[in-house]
């Protein structure tokens, strides 16, 4: 079974990130984007996180079921070598969700207006 993992080429992909990388990221898509207040930034933090955590539950369903049975003869599933590099892209997707997380609540937003806001107040009843 040959394994391409060149689609998970980003740097949130290939580097475990520190709360000092994701700051930096934040600033600067505040200053590329003009952002005066921080509600794109946390949408644009938080839907990064969405991306990266779906790509370690897709990354982790490929380990835990890359078809190998040692007791039959069938396709021989990943190396053991692919499978540590799928174990590691997936735990540092998961570890850099964990981090944009962290900055996307760190960031105060402002409520625009009364009512129900899904980014300051998600799970409102």
């Amino acid at each position: 079974m040959a394994l391409d993992l060149s689609g998970y080429d980003l740097h949130e992909h290939r580097h475990c990130l520190t709360a000092r990388d994701l700051t930096r990221h934040a600033d600067l898509f505040q200053i590329t984007y003009l952002s005066s207040d921080n509600r794109a930034l946390a949408a644009h933090l938080l839907d990064s996180a969405t991306d990266l955590m779906h790509a370690a539950q897709h990354l982790m369903r490929l380990f835990l079921f890359d078809g190998y049975d040692p007791t039959r003869d069938t396709q021989p599933g990943l190396t053991e070598t692919e499978r540590l590099g799928v174990l590691t892209l997936a735990s540092t997707c998961a570890h850099n969700a964990a981090l944009f997380l962290q900055e996307a609540q760190r960031r105060r937003v402002h409520r625009t207006g009364s009512g129900w806001d899904p980014i300051t107040d998600p799970l409102a009843d």
